[in-house]
């Protein structure tokens, strides 16, 4: 048995990387972790009370496997079934379980409860209820078609989804989450049901594909980088992402498992019999995420989808319906792919369109207002319909056509572009038009310079002249390179973001460092004093090595009763006497208990 003066000890010898990673393993309250505060962990005997609390220490249970329990309630000598008890602390490096654990040991009857030998149980058998269609289980190839079927819709929604985030349409309340207007609003433009929307979002903030930031999501570098990958690659980058994002304890279920991950929550509360308390909840819904992204049908693992989690793009590719090289272009100024288009294509089409249907078949709509965003974003009337050309599988419908120049000669007649040499503006245009621009009184003080019939030259920056011109209502456009660097959104106050928990593991350890060796007294007398105030809490008989006048060191077996003035009271237990004892004099502190 040990006592929290043990542990103390045993938290001050460790090395700092072991022993914070020791504080993060045991998800501490923030309270203790803070730098200030009636909680806050001042020395390591705080530490060590902290980690002897009975939420502490059924919080470390918890996570333990099922033979690691049966060691420390057995007082086992098998090092590795002892192992992740040490590592968090439980048990010290000999196997003397700390008496704290054995007491919610003793009292948690999921553990009582366990057989000796039962890490030799076989799983348990995950029994799926009989259906009347079974097709799934005896024909592999139709779980495959299922599973490719359920990631394309999944990979769908989560890339439209990124997309109302880059555009930033989602904003959480203050409350946390979004709000139901506008999770209908997500569930129309995407294709889901609003009531999926948030575990998509989720979906993303756990994959690391879009960040919640404060209230306002964005995508990461990742998430970006992710919608410019093809549907196969997509497919394996998104379920490694979710596979890596497990807690290692949802790992060994899983492995647990073999999977058939129907009635995964037995299968958890046999590896892990303490940890029904957040492990259940975890792995229904793994099982369920699972499904989502086609990995898993009807609570099966598919021969693709331990393919997809193994990272082995070609199976994904096998399975997910092939990409088309052309659309249909439709006199009504729709769009039709009649499947999926590789990502290149899919976000050029974006470029003079906008998505009306996501989904295998997706249908766009070209409009006057697609068109101009176009025209504005840089391109030109004859990029424009080159592009289209390109992706059409026919011929491009003249009321599509029509739609482009028309919108062509109010809004793009005019080309605003940077200099050649890097510094001033070149506007391009029809003789008639430059001619008008030329000799309007409003634009003179830009200083025109006419190259040629097509061309006019300032040396004012392009935006400039682009905003000018839009003032006097001519149809100019700026390109992009011609741009200024903005950005994206208008900066906003953020709080400072809060410390992860390795961050304030660190603290903590360096700030324990600190304290020891800055205390008022010697740092090892202040050691022995803490000990002494421990045991006179609990009331614990302790014995005290004294140095005497002549030299020589004598014990003393006391119960302490008060630490004060620079002395230690106490009964002598070997006389019954009271004690008083320099505390200056006391070179050595051992547990009795």
């Amino acid at each position: 048995m040990t006592t929290t003066a043990d542990l103390a000890a045993r938290l001050r010898a460790m090395p700092d990387d072991e022993l914070e990673r020791l504080v993060v393993a045991r998800r501490l309250p923030a309270a203790v972790l803070a730098d200030s505060g009636p909680q806050h962990a001042s020395d390591f005997f705080d530490l060590a009370e902290a980690l002897r609390t009975d939420d502490a220490v059924d919080a470390a249970l918890e996570h333990l496997p099922r033979a690691t329990l049966l060691a420390l309630r057995d007082g086992a000598a098998d090092p590795d079934a002892l192992a992740p008890a040490v590592a968090l602390g439980l048990a010290d490096d000999a196997g003397a379980v700390d008496d704290a654990v054995a007491a919610r040991l003793a009292a948690s009857p999921e553990v009582t409860a366990l057989r000796t030998g039962g890490t030799e149980e076989p799983r348990p058998a995950a029994a799926a209820p009989e259906t009347a269609d079974t097709a799934t289980d005896t024909d592999p190839a139709r779980a495959r078609a299922t599973g490719a079927e359920r990631a394309f819709a999944t990979m769908t929604v989560l890339a439209e989804l990124l997309r109302a985030v880059d555009a930033g349409e989602v904003r959480e309340l203050v409350k946390g989450g979004i709000g139901t207007p506008l999770a209908r609003t997500l569930g129309e433009r995407v294709g889901a049901e609003p009531e999926v929307v948030p575990d998509r979002l989720a979906l993303l903030g756990r994959t690391s594909l879009a960040d919640a930031g404060e209230g306002r999501w964005s995508v990461t570098d990742d998430g970006r980088s992710w919608l410019g990958t093809a549907w196969p690659e997509r497919w394996v980058d998104l379920a490694t992402r979710w596979w890596r994002s497990l807690d290692p304890a949802v790992h060994d279920v899983l492995a647990a498992a073999d999977d058939d991950l129907r009635d995964l929550v037995s299968v958890g509360r046999w590896a892990f019999p303490a940890g029904a308390r957040w492990l259940d909840a975890v792995l229904l819904d793994v099982g369920g995420t699972a499904e989502v992204l086609g990995t898993a049908v009807d609570g099966r693992v598919t021969p693709t989808g331990r393919a997809v989690l193994d990272g082995d793009v070609a199976a994904a590719t096998a399975d997910l319906p092939p990409t088309v090289e052309g659309v249909y272009l439709q006199h009504d100024l729709t769009v039709i792919a009649p499947g999926p288009l590789s990502p290149a294509d899919d976000e050029a089409l974006r470029s003079v369109a906008d998505l009306e249907a996501p989904g295998l078949a997706a249908r766009y709509r070209v409009s006057e207002d697609s068109v101009r965003r176009a025209l504005r974003a840089g391109a030109t009337r004859d990029d424009l319909l080159a592009l289209l050309d390109r992706l059409s599988a026919t011929d491009v419908p003249q009321p599509l056509r029509y739609v482009v120049d028309q919108v062509a000669a109010r809004d793009g007649g005019i080309v605003v572009d940077v200099d050649p040499t890097g510094t001033g503006t070149r506007v391009v245009g029809t003789p008639d038009q430059l001619d008008l621009v030329g000799v309007d009184a409003e634009l003179r003080q830009l200083g025109w310079d006419r190259l040629d019939l097509t061309t006019l030259a300032t040396a004012h920056p392009p935006h400039v002249v682009h905003a000018a011109l839009e003032e006097q209502r001519y149809p100019a456009v700026l390109t992009a390179a011609a741009r200024p660097v903005t950005q994206d959104a208008p900066p906003v106050r953020r709080r400072a973001a809060g410390r992860t928990p390795e961050q304030a593991a660190r603290a903590l350890v360096e700030r324990l460092r600190l304290t020891t060796e800055r205390g008022e007294a010697e740092p090892e007398q202040e050691w022995l004093g803490r000990q002494i105030d421990l045991a006179v809490r609990g009331k614990t008989p302790i014995r005290l090595t004294v140095r005497m006048p002549d030299g020589s060191e004598r014990p003393f077996s006391i119960v302490p009763t008060s630490v004060a003035a620079g002395r230690v009271r106490g009964r002598d237990t070997a006389v019954d006497v009271e004690r008083t004892l320099p505390l200056s004099l006391v070179v050595a502190v051992d547990s009795e208990a």
